[in-house]
């Protein structure tokens, strides 16, 4: 996981627990790290979690297939090619 991620969770259980609103939440978080930094609805998402009892900051565990793709592979013919469309991409 991304530490931008982790980082703004901080953030938003920071301005949680400061008794911000969602709102004021994000545009706090907004006025420091850029306009579309965090949106509305991502903070309203953390904010229900904590509201919860829930202080997890890492993701929760999600059914469904679990992905077939080699990202090395993709990144490395990438890389190779930087045209490669994305259908040219699927045939490998």
């Amino acid at each position: 996981m991304s530490e931008m991620r982790i980082h703004f969770r901080h953030l938003m259980l920071y301005e949680f627990r400061k008794g911000s609103s969602v709102t004021i939440a994000t545009k706090n978080i907004c006025a420091v790290y850029g306009e579309n930094a965090l949106s509305s609805r991502t903070c309203r998402k953390w904010f229900q979690r904590f509201r919860a009892g829930n202080f997890c900051l890492e993701d929760e565990e999600r059914s469904g297939r679990p992905p077939q793709t080699d990202e090395d592979q993709i990144r490395d013919l990438v890389e190779k090619s930087r045209s490669l469309t994305v259908q040219e991409i699927q045939m490998f």
